[in-house]
């Protein structure tokens, strides 16, 4: 254990960092699984398709998009958003795809 002889501010006590079991109980934050959602971006058609704009991403099929499911389950994942692909024919100015 470091000894501090200077007297604060020169010198920042860290007494709750010392230790994982301190540092543990004194911790703000703790990110589990449970609080994350899933992002799924799907398509009509068939397998992966990559999406352009976002590198490392694909849409999936809905077969694709329910082994995906699967797979956040199994990851202690609980909830899942989907997202669907319009292509510019489903499109209007007045929004009636949506």
């Amino acid at each position: 254990m470091t000894t501090y002889p200077q007297a604060f501010p020169a010198t920042r006590m860290r007494r709750l960092r010392q230790s994982p079991w301190v540092r543990s109980l004194v911790a703000e934050n703790v990110l589990t699984p449970a609080d994350l959602v899933w992002a799924a971006f799907i398509h009509d058609g068939e397998g992966r398709v990559p999406v352009g704009s976002l590198p490392g991403i694909d849409r999936l099929s809905v077969t694709e998009a329910a082994k995906a499911a699967k797979r956040a389950e199994a990851l202690g994942i609980p909830a899942i958003a989907l997202f669907p692909y319009i292509g510019p024919d489903g499109k209007d100015e007045e929004g009636t795809g949506a």
